[in-house]
């Protein structure tokens, strides 16, 4: 199967895709506008020369018109049963290959996962059922922005489907729901340019952040003009990777969930070269662990603590988001390193499929041992973090009272959670998260309204899509409403009064100048960007919340 000859067949699925060809029957209705097949150059030079229209086979020749201007009935069927009769099994190929659809930034992986890049115009499915509702309305927000003309495209990076190796359950439907309505936002006023927004999926666990990334630096130009890519994925050396090879690119990037010290424009978190056009708008580690340092500083009866660390992920390689919690603790100068020296207890778990189970199941039962430590500093990702719960609850010295201090993952703990309430086995956990819902609408917030006019629209049907309200709580939906917002800010900036996409290192120095009085109004609160690191800075310290039981404290 020649290269023109995939690219004809992507066409046509295309059409079927895109609704140019829908089903049912012909209605009144304004005939779609024609629809020609467009060859890169690259496609275009596998036909030897000729042109892409002449090698068209005559019966897709004598079908693009009927598809394109009638409402014939087509179904995959059909065509699956054309392609290989014209290219002799390939078209299958290609569809099997490409998650089903003709996009060719899309790609099957082993896992039954699709990574890569869309639009939401390649089926609203194609990253899993959760996120249908979130691709849908991007999808007929793009098709819209698309429409104006006038548009730049922001991608939202991350591991967005689910796998056996993932990290992040459930959340990336929030992330997305976020980030769509940052966008819908940006639209609203028609001021230029406009946002196009892409979902690009680095997999599960982000082992195609490679594919991914070479596909958003072909983006820069032409029709895709790409000029900023926000979420970044989680805390692990493929994110870094990844940050490192778009900044050789000069493409602006802005974090919305990475908070490992040293993720930033420093590049000092692996000791690498530095990363130029990173921002992010989460608070970092040491932020969050010197505001538990303070609340643990108010229970002086709380003395002792043990560690409990999972320092590598699933595929085996430094988690630097769990590393950097348990540096933050031994930190002289953050303030818990001496209820650690007072229990003498550090233990470590791995990760790997099967293994974590065992692995938590004898650290609770080695915390009924010489020292019933007060806290335990749990340096894990919130994946584990309930079954390690549950094993606390079942230890032998169930009712001496513990409590778990731990990082923003921990907004994702089930507060209902029976192991949490039982006054039989006092278990409170203490984590400062990164948006928490009920801090951000209660009255004391200073920047209450920006919540709330978040929510406000989060909680709007739009395009016919109702996202969950329950989606709020994990903080991730703020997060990434929060970058693409930064990102649109920077973008705006850097056009001024001009009517062209706006220069890809113009938009980077712009990140750099949230400072001072220049401040994103953000829907968790408003920030500046520090200049020489790139972290965020809040007008309002972060403030810890308490989950479970405690018996103390």
């Amino acid at each position: 199967m020649t290269a023109v000859d995939q690219v004809l067949w992507k066409e046509v699925w295309r059409a079927v895709a895109d609704g140019r060809a829908p089903l049912g029957e012909p209605q009144d209705a304004e005939p779609p506008k024609p629809y020609t097949p467009v060859l890169t150059e690259e496609e275009d030079s596998g036909a030897g020369g000729s042109s892409g229209s002449a090698r068209l086979p005559q019966f897709v020749r004598d079908w693009l018109p009927r598809l394109m201007h009638r409402r014939w009935l087509v179904t995959l069927t059909a065509a699956a049963i054309v392609v290989p009769a014209a290219a002799g099994g390939g078209g299958l190929w290609w569809y099997s290959a490409h998650c089903g659809t003709t996009n060719p930034a899309l790609l099957s992986v082993p896992g039954g996962e699709c990574s890569g890049v869309t639009d939401g115009g390649d089926g609203h499915g194609v990253f899993g059922p959760g996120l249908q509702p979130a691709l849908a309305a991007i999808d007929a927000e793009n098709r819209a922005v698309v429409k104006d003309g006038g548009y730049v495209t922001v991608a939202l990076m991350a591991p967005l489907t689910k796998g056996g190796k993932s990290l992040t359950g459930d959340r990336a439907v929030h992330q997305v729901e976020g980030a769509f309505i940052a966008q819908h936002e940006a639209n609203k006023d028609k001021a230029y340019p406009r946002i196009r927004l892409v979902l690009a999926n680095m997999g599960s666990d982000e082992s195609s952040w490679r594919d991914v990334v070479d596909r958003l630096k072909t983006m820069t130009g032409g029709s895709d003009r790409l000029v900023a890519v926000t979420g970044m994925g989680l805390s692990q050396q493929e994110s870094i990777d990844a940050a490192r090879s778009l900044s050789q690119a000069h493409i602006p990037m802005v974090g919305d969930l990475i908070t490992a010290d040293g993720f930033d424009k420093s590049g000092a978190i692996d000791r690498g070269a530095e990363i130029r056009g990173l921002v992010r708008v989460a608070p970092n580690v040491s932020t969050q662990f010197k505001a538990l340092a303070q609340e643990l500083h108010k229970h002086p009866e709380m003395k002792t603590a043990a560690l409990v660390s999972a320092p590598y992920t699933p595929n085996e390689k430094p988690d630097f988001y769990t590393q950097s919690q348990e540096a933050a603790i031994r930190n002289p100068d953050i303030g818990l390193l001496p209820y650690l020296q007072a229990g003498g207890l550090s233990f470590n778990f791995t990760v790997q499929q099967g293994a974590e189970d065992s692995s938590l199941n004898t650290i609770a039962d080695n915390l009924c041992g010489k020292v019933f430590p007060d806290v335990v500093f749990y340096a894990g990702r919130a994946t584990y973090l309930q079954q390690f719960i549950e094993k606390l609850h079942d230890r032998q010295c169930r009712t001496t009272p513990i409590t778990v201090v731990t990082g923003s993952d921990a907004a994702t703990l089930n507060p209902e959670l029976k192991q949490l309430n039982d006054p039989g086995a006092p278990i409170s956990v203490l984590y400062v998260p990164l948006a928490d819902p009920d801090q951000l609408a209660d009255s004391t917030n200073p920047d209450q309204t920006l919540y709330q006019d978040f929510a406000t629209e989060f909680n709007t049907t739009h395009y016919g899509q109702q996202f969950d309200k329950s989606h709020l709580a994990s903080g991730w939906a703020v997060m990434a409403h929060d970058a693409v917002l930064t990102a649109k800010q920077a973008v705006r900036k850097a056009t001024g009064t001009s009517r062209t996409p706006p220069n890809l290192r113009a938009v980077g120095d712009q990140l750099y100048l949230f400072a001072s009085t220049n401040v994103i109004k953000g829907a968790g609160g408003v920030f500046r960007i520090d200049p020489q690191t790139g972290n965020r800075q809040s007008t309002n310290d972060p403030r810890v919340v308490r989950r479970g039981t405690p018996g103390r404290g």
